[in-house]
């Protein structure tokens, strides 16, 4: 079936009509609709060594999100910190960031929004008992960690070295002023370990040592 010239004529034009509209500079190419989110994603994914026919893998991950620009205005003065609840666009005041920043200790480093040492234990705590464990499982994990390391030539370094940093408390200073309480716990639970003690008879409540379920202690 063959078209007349003037009808190919026709489609030719649409045609040279739409690469002129998608090749031409569009002014406000930077500019995105409100509350436009970009996001990246990843994870680690660590094998654990288990004399089990099923395969078993301890997964970290990590999500960053960005707030593209929806106006230009948003290129000048950028905030440190963005508020949460700007990208909502509520015509409201919120004065609270404001104020956590003029409480912001800045001898010891932490803005208001970091999560203190024993926020992050506690909920770490809460995770294991809904997946079963006790919550004195992590007050374990703190004492088999420091009664056996992990080798220093480990191939997941990066991993190990985060996972050291948070679960031995004498390393770092995350600790609030109304946390004694937790830190008292565990850097006890470090101390035995350190010393040689028995993790399991020091935390009997808890019946399994997970740092072993994705570990293998090599003598």
């Amino acid at each position: 079936m063959y078209r007349s010239k003037l009808q190919n004529v026709g489609y030719l034009s649409q045609v040279c009509l739409l690469l002129s509209t998608l090749i031409r500079p569009i002014p406000g190419l930077l500019l995105f609709p409100t509350s436009t989110v970009l996001q990246l994603t990843s994870s680690i994914s660590i094998p654990a060594d288990l004399n089990t026919r099923t395969k078993v893998f301890m997964d970290m991950g990590f999500q960053m999100n960005y707030n593209l620009p929806p106006t230009v205005s948003a290129f000048y003065n950028a905030t440190i910190w963005a508020d949460e609840l700007s990208r909502r666009q509520k015509r409201q005041l919120d004065n609270s960031l404001v104020a956590n920043l003029q409480q912001w200790d800045l001898e010891g480093g932490m803005h208001p929004g970091d999560f203190t040492a024993g926020q992050l234990y506690k909920g770490i705590e809460n995770m294991l008992e809904t997946y079963g464990f006790h919550r004195s499982c992590l007050l374990r994990s703190v004492c088999e960690l420091a009664l056996h390391p992990f080798a220093e030539d480990h191939f997941y370094g990066m991993v190990t070295q985060v996972i050291t940093f948070l679960l031995t408390p004498s390393q770092h200073e995350g600790f609030a002023e109304d946390e004694q309480h937790y830190r008292d716990r565990y850097e006890e639970a470090e101390q035995i370990g350190f010393l040689g003690g028995q993790c399991h008879l020091s935390y009997p409540s808890c019946q399994a040592d997970i740092i072993n379920l994705a570990t293998r202690l090599v003598r």
